[in-house]
């Protein structure tokens, strides 16, 4: 569980290094999006992280 969490703390940052706070955002989306099972979240995340993926 510790790898897990470590894991996702460093793909965190490394989306927070290279996206600023608009990949935080995005990230926070999918995560609040998975753990509430709301498909409008997710989809709302994802679409921001493929946009910033797409500059």
């Amino acid at each position: 569980m510790l790898a897990l969490t470590m894991c996702a703390y460093i793909a965190d940052q490394v989306v927070q290094w290279r996206y600023g706070w608009a990949g935080v955002l995005a990230v926070g989306l999918v995560t609040v999006g998975h753990r509430i099972r709301s498909t409008a979240f997710t989809a709302v995340g994802l679409t921001a992280l493929a946009l910033l993926l797409a500059q």
